[in-house]
């Protein structure tokens, strides 16, 4: 399926994240959640929807035993929008009842307005694609977004939280040089679940929303014991990024062309901030069964073709 800018020179897109659906049939939390999307995307009619993970809760704490079956009725629920739309996965979609290719599976088995998925790469089990956005009167490539999959947890001393791997920024920077047409204007954008730690960074330069993830709420985050006492660290409020850093923000930089980053993972995080002149973006937590006291939402995406400039902003439930 190509995109398109319209013939007005727009290209509208709804991103949503962190899900967080539970057992089907789904509770009443559930069913507000999909309630919620659907009157979203018929009163702001855009041309892309990007699902940044955490879609479904895969634990049977969480009370989702059969996740196959939760994310098979998601994509039942997707197709009924009848809007193009993209998915990836977050930490929480695949710990204990399924794996990243079986959730695959079942969005080709199911999907059909899925996106076309350009120079996709999977390493680790971690899927990584480009959608192009083509130009209103031909078949021109005028926009690139980079779906990265970043994975779930290190399993490792390093890290609570996985980072992007070498591969996959490996990946990134030969992709990104198949489309390079050495544009002044940063017109290009990369979804992702878990933030960059240059999101800490960028919490110093916020342009609007909210900086309110509790860093005492969850200090699992960190594999260093003695941070995990709250009266230890210097700030109250945190970015839940990989504590160490394989350079993916370097190789966005240096590639010239990136506008921006749009993530997930911190559901009381909703900001929009810049650093370095790269826009590090966070979505508008989606779910209602799950935690968080920012109010649940979206974030729209608007872009413009004659001018190229991007504007971005969240729509509350």
């Amino acid at each position: 399926m190509k995109l398109k800018y319209n013939k007005s020179g727009n290209f509208r897109i709804i991103q949503f994240t962190d899900l967080h659906l539970g057992e089907y049939p789904f509770n009443s939390h559930d069913k507000n959640t999909l309630s919620a999307i659907d009157k979203v995307v018929q009163e702001h009619t855009p041309d892309l929807l990007i699902f940044t993970g955490d879609i479904v809760y895969s634990m049977s704490n969480h009370n989702a035993p059969n996740p196959k079956e939760s994310f098979k009725q998601f994509i039942i629920f997707a197709e009924s929008l009848h809007i193009p739309y993209a998915v990836t996965f977050g930490n929480h979609d695949t710990e204990e009842h399924v794996s990243r290719e079986e959730l695959r599976t079942i969005c080709n088995q199911f999907g059909v307005n899925t996106v076309a998925k350009k120079n996709a790469h999977i390493v680790e089990n971690r899927e990584s694609y480009v959608i192009e956005l083509l130009d209103s009167m031909s078949d021109e490539v005028k926009n690139v977004f980079y779906v990265i999959d970043s994975g779930d947890y290190s399993n490792t001393e390093h890290s609570y939280y996985a980072w992007v791997l070498p591969e996959q920024i490996s990946w990134f920077q030969k992709t990104a040089a198949l489309y390079k047409r050495q544009n002044p204007v940063k017109n290009n954008l990369i979804f992702q679940h878990i933030p960059l730690p240059e999101y800490w960074l960028s919490s110093q330069n916020i342009v609007d929303g909210n900086f309110n993830e509790d860093i005492s709420m969850n200090l699992n985050w960190t594999s260093d014991p003695d941070e995990k006492n709250s009266h230890s660290l210097p700030f109250d409020n945190g970015v839940f990024s990989p504590e160490v850093n394989s350079g993916f923000f370097l190789e966005m930089l240096l590639n010239k062309e990136v506008w921006g980053m749009f993530v997930g993972h911190d559901h009381d995080n909703s900001f929009h901030g810049i650093y370095k002149g790269i826009h590090l973006v966070y979505g508008q937590s989606t779910g209602y069964n799950t935690y968080g006291s920012e109010p649940k939402g979206a974030r729209v995406i608007d872009l413009n073709e004659p001018n190229q400039l991007i504007r971005t902003y969240p729509v509350i439930f």
